[in-house]
C-alpha cells in the first residue's frame, strides 16, 4: 500500500478522488499543494474544491474559464477536470486532476505573436502589390530622367570641349549627332528602354569631355555594381568638367564581406564652400538608395563621392534594365 501511496505521489498530474460524500479519499502531494494555493488550510471535500475553482483568491489567475485554466503563484498554468468512475466493485468516486498547461500556453502565446507579425505582413505585401504599377511607373520614369541628364549634359560639355579647343569639322559634325540624339530623347522618350552603361563604357563617355579616368582596387563582377558605379563615374566626370576644371577621376573599389566601397575623387579645384546635390547628384542618390546601397558626399578637404553598394543577386537587379 505505501509503494501505491508513493506511485500516486510522484505522478506529474495533480490527482485526488472524492467519495459520494464529497469526502477527499486520495489526494498527491501535488494537488496537495494546489489545494493549499485555492483555500488555506487545503481543501477536504468536494464542494469546497469546486467553490474554491469558481471563485479563486487574488494569487490564482483565472485564465480561461470555459477550459477551466489557471495560472498559480508558482508560475505554472493548469488545466482542471473532473470526471466520474466507478471500481470494479461499483464504488463511485469524483476524480479531479489538474494538467501542467504551461508549455503549451507559452507556444500558444508565441503562436500568436507569430500570426500577427505574419498579418502585419501580409497587409504591407497587398499595400505594396496595389502600389506596384505606380513604383514601376516612377522606376521608368527615373530611369528616363537619368538617360535624359546624362546625354544632355554629356552633349553640352562635349560641344564646349569642341569650341575650346578649335577641333576640325569632322569632330564638330559628330557632337552634332549627339546632340540630335540627345534632343531625340526628349521627344521620343516612351521608346527609350533604360539601359545600365558598364564601365568601359563610361570610361569613353568621360574622355569625351576630357576627364581620364583612373580605376584601382579589384572591379566589382556584378552587374548592378558595375552599372550604379558607371553611373557615378558618368556624373562625376561631368562635375568634374563642370566645376573643377579637373582632367582625372580617380575611382578606387574595395570589397567589403557584404557590400562594395566605392570613392570618387578628382584632380580639380577644391570645393570653395558645401557641395549642394543638384539634379543629376540627386536623381545618383535615390538610384543608389533604392538598390539598397549609401553615398555620402564630402567636400572638405575636397571633393569625394562614397559609395557603398550591397551584394545583390543579379535576377533582381536585372528586372531593373527591362
Amino acid at each position: 500500500m505505501d509503494r501505491i501511496k508513493e506511485s500516486f505521489d510522484s505522478l506529474p498530474i495533480a490527482a485526488c478522488f472524492f467519495d459520494k460524500n464529497g469526502v477527499v479519499r486520495l489526494i498527491n502531494r501535488r494537488m496537495l499543494a494546489i489545494a493549499n494555493w485555492l483555500q488555506k488550510g487545503g481543501i477536504q471535500s468536494l464542494a469546497e474544491m469546486q467553490s474554491a475553482l469558481q471563485a479563486p483568491p487574488a494569487s490564482v489567475c483565472c485564465l480561461d474559464p470555459r477550459l477551466r485554466i489557471y495560472r498559480f503563484p508558482d508560475g505554472t498554468a493548469l488545466r482542471f477536470a473532473q470526471e466520474q468512475i466507478t471500481t470494479k466493485a461499483g464504488v463511485r468516486y469524483t476524480q479531479i486532476t489538474a494538467a501542467d498547461v504551461t508549455e503549451l500556453i507559452r507556444k500558444q502565446n508565441q503562436l500568436k505573436a507569430e500570426n500577427a507579425k505574419l498579418e502585419k505582413t501580409n497587409k504591407r505585401l497587398k499595400r505594396l502589390l496595389a502600389q506596384m504599377p505606380e513604383i514601376i511607373r516612377e522606376e521608368e520614369t527615373l530611369a528616363m530622367k537619368l538617360r535624359v541628364h546624362d546625354d544632355i549634359g554629356h552633349s553640352i560639355l562635349a560641344a564646349r570641349r569642341v569650341l575650346l579647343q578649335h577641333t576640325d569639322l569632322k569632330e564638330i559634325r559628330a557632337n552634332a549627332a549627339l546632340w540630335e540624339r540627345s534632343i531625340s530623347v526628349l521627344y521620343r522618350s516612351h521608346q527609350i528602354t533604360a539601359r545600365s552603361e558598364s564601365l568601359e563604357a563610361a570610361k569613353k563617355r568621360a574622355e569625351e569631355l576630357g576627364v581620364r579616368v583612373l580605376l584601382a582596387g579589384d572591379e566589382p563582377q556584378s552587374q548592378h555594381m558595375r552599372a550604379l558605379s558607371a553611373l557615378a563615374i558618368c556624373e562625376c566626370a561631368a562635375n568634374c568638367v563642370r566645376h573643377a576644371d579637373g582632367t582625372e577621376l580617380y575611382v578606387r573599389f574595395w570589397q567589403k564581406p557584404d557590400c562594395m566601397e566605392v570613392s570618387l575623387t578628382n584632380n580639380g579645384a577644391v570645393p570653395r564652400e558645401k557641395i549642394t546635390e543638384g539634379g543629376g547628384l540627386s536623381m545618383l542618390r535615390q538610384r543608389i538608395e533604392e538598390a539598397g546601397g549609401k553615398m555620402e558626399i564630402w567636400s572638405i578637404p575636397r571633393f569625394k563621392l562614397m559609395l557603398s553598394l550591397p551584394e545583390q543577386e543579379e535576377a533582381a537587379y536585372e528586372s531593373d534594365d527591362r
